[in-house]
């Protein structure tokens, strides 16, 4: 089904008609939850990655360990507040067993985790597809444009890394078999919909 914005109940130009020369046309993506393949467009998912490319890593975390908390702690997590809200409870009950609530702490809190091979690899943030983003820019005619972000903290403005790769997906004929993991993430900077399998 075409999604569609619907007109604007005020036109804004009328009334400071110096923004007039700054609009654009604009996509609105609407994203449902799903089980994307690299063959699709999607947040959060896997990504169409050849073999033989390096996976980005974030130079500003390399080393050691990372403060933050284990994707595996977070899976978790989720895991045990999805099935606690569809199970009964009396009124007033809690919403988590004693052994539950330790668990959901636990991801909930940031500390010294390892990482593996010093590298803080990249995150997949979204894979668009131009079929599926009229007017999205395609340089040199490229089709796909992934958006990969540093899921730790960092200092300063609090943003984090980014990468952007465009690529064409009819180039990739040896794909990667799975999306590295990292093993430590900045509580803040986890997707919602960040791999969960």
């Amino acid at each position: 089904m075409a999604r569609t914005t619907p007109p604007r109940p005020v036109d804004v130009t009328a009334h400071f008609p110096e923004l007039t020369p700054l609009a654009r046309t604009t996509v609105r993506l609407h994203p449902r939850a799903g089980a994307p393949t690299t063959g699709d467009g999607s947040i959060g998912g896997p990504l169409l990655w050849p073999a033989d490319e390096p996976w980005p890593t974030c130079p500003d975390h390399s080393g050691p360990w990372q403060r933050g908390v284990a994707p595996d702690d977070v899976r978790l997590h989720r895991r045990i507040l999805d099935e606690t809200w569809s199970r009964p409870r009396a009124a007033g009950a809690d919403l988590l067993t004693a052994e539950e609530r330790v668990i959901v702490d636990r991801a909930e809190k940031r500390r010294r985790v390892p990482q593996e091979n010093d590298e803080a690899l990249m995150v997949p943030v979204a894979q668009l597809y131009a079929r599926d983003v009229p007017g999205l820019p395609r340089p040199d005619g490229r089709d796909v444009l992934q958006v990969l972000w540093c899921a730790a903290d960092h200092a300063g403005d609090y943003l984090p890394g980014t990468v952007l790769r465009w690529r064409t997906a009819a180039d990739v004929t040896d794909r990667l078999a799975a999306t590295p993991q990292p093993s430590v993430i900045g509580k803040g900077n986890c997707p919602k919909h960040w791999p969960t399998g």
